[in-house]
């Protein structure tokens, strides 16, 4: 498999890359500086806000996977990244995308978002509000997506003892390593799993 990964200098991301890489894939990172690019990867050199970048690395992919967080802050590199990801891979083609994204955007309710509920923390609000843009961008683009949804994500290896629920958080979920959240995004690129869905995901 030709993945594509953003966001591969992270936690997640980096997690993410050396489990294809374990397995033979081939992996391509997509990062601002050479210097943080994981092992074992090819590794682009570019900034997410730059659409034609974006447009030449995801050209040829057969997935993408995407663990991109605000820099220090600022989620110009976010909104911009993700927007432009999403143009370029339905201007090209490519079809499956992997995404992590904030628990803020699964369901309260059936009508209502969790980050629409009148307690939801204000420190959070702005990445939910950048997530539920990807979102509404995502549903009716065609593309093949999947948003894994985590709460509170310390950095951590896998333990393989999470609870998912599709379009929810789990009951009492309150956080999940980042071991955990690469390893299910890892399974559900390579195995095709919860086409066009949301996925929360805690312990």
């Amino acid at each position: 498999m030709e993945l594509l990964v953003y966001g591969a200098s992270g936690p997640v991301g980096r997690r993410l890359c050396a489990s294809a890489v374990s397995d033979g894939h081939s992996v391509t990172a997509f990062v601002r500086d050479t210097a943080r690019a994981p092992d074992g990867v090819s590794v682009i050199e570019e900034d997410v806000t730059d659409l034609e970048a974006v447009a030449a690395a995801v050209s040829g992919q057969d997935a993408v996977c995407s663990a991109l967080g605000p820099d220090d802050g600022d989620f110009a590199a976010l909104d911009t990244g993700l927007e432009n990801l999403v143009a370029a891979m339905e201007a090209c083609g490519a079809e499956r995308l992997v995404a992590v994204a904030a628990a803020g955007i699964l369901q309260a309710t059936p009508g209502r978002l969790r980050l629409d509920v009148d307690d939801f923390p204000e420190t959070l609000r702005p990445l939910a509000d950048a997530h539920r843009a990807v979102y509404d961008r995502l549903q009716p683009s065609g593309l093949d997506w999947t948003l894994v949804c985590p709460p509170r994500m310390p950095d951590g290896p896998p333990t393989d003892h999470y609870r998912t629920a599709v379009e929810y958080l789990p009951e009492g979920g309150q956080s999940v390593s980042t071991g955990d959240v690469a390893a299910f995004v890892y399974d559900a690129v390579l195995n095709d799993r919860h086409s066009c869905e949301r996925v929360g995901i805690a312990y």
